[in-house]
């Protein structure tokens, strides 16, 4: 388990921008049992479960979309959409890292290397992405996108247990949260910012045939527009990010405590 110690200068190592860390194990372990299985049913069952549900978003389009399968489709080029495709597709990649380092490289499993692999680099910078992307888009859809009415199903998973899960997830895993690693969720912003403006451009429409996905992000007020990019993206995401590390480091003082009381008795 990560016996690092957040909070102290090391953290703040210019080396902590890399994706090097001395204990690939903690990436396939929860932060209090010392054995992978369990954690590999958790991977699994969440992999699975937004596998399903990202399906289900295209499926149940209609409830804000209508009958027309043309405004249908458009559901990818929501925000929410893109936040929820991209913790999918962590849940996924995370999955597949546990699976084949449990069956495949045993040296990981049992903590006789310190070799951090290409493949948990890349998971690493999912994971990171992913988890501040879910916490802004649900702020945001919340703080800004919502303006009363009925609520779906598909509305409380994407902008409700998404956010659950990652706190949840943060807490009971081992996965280590380095404070510089911010900017991943910047990159994944500034990539979605730039798909706006290049759909705006080609005369891309939302589902009501409105020349914008949202509001306000509304590139006929380019001004206007650009300001909420510079905030959700250069302020929001790293501040969802310092609150992540914020739980990791709750995370690992309890763990320092507990295993502190386990040597004394």
């Amino acid at each position: 388990m990560d016996t690092s110690r957040p909070c102290t200068k090391d953290e703040y190592k210019v080396k902590n921008f890399l994706l090097d860390y001395h204990s690939p194990r903690d990436f396939v372990i929860f932060q209090h049992c010392g054995t992978t299985l369990p954690y590999l049913v958790w991977r699994v069952f969440w992999a699975l479960y937004h596998l399903i549900w990202i399906i289900l978003t295209g499926v149940y389009s209609w409830q804000w979309a209508g009958d027309d399968p043309e405004q249908q489709v458009k559901w990818f080029i929501f925000l929410t959409e893109w936040c929820f495709f991209v913790l999918t597709v962590s849940t996924l990649v995370d999955a597949a890292c546990v699976i084949f380092i449990n069956f495949c490289r045993v040296d990981i499993k049992n903590d006789i290397t310190n070799e951090m692999t290409w493949y948990l680099k890349a998971n690493w910078v999912i994971f990171n992405a992913a988890n501040s992307a879910a916490l802004v888009v649900t702020l945001a859809y919340w703080g800004l996108v919502y303006t009363g009415g009925s609520v779906t199903v598909v509305d409380v998973i994407t902008h409700g247990i998404n956010a659950v899960y990652v706190i949840v997830n943060v807490i009971v895993s081992s996965v280590p949260i380095r404070i510089y690693h911010f900017f991943h969720g910047v990159i994944f912003g500034v990539v979605y910012a730039v798909f706006t403006v290049i759909y705006y451009a080609a005369g891309g429409t939302n589902h009501q045939d409105k020349a914008y996905i949202y509001p306000v992000l509304d590139w006929n007020s380019p001004g206007l527009t650009l300001a909420y990019c510079v905030a959700v993206i250069f302020v929001a995401m790293p501040l969802c990010h310092f609150l992540i590390y914020g739980i990791y480091a709750l995370r690992r003082c309890t763990c320092r405590k507990h295993t502190s009381q386990s040597y004394a008795v």
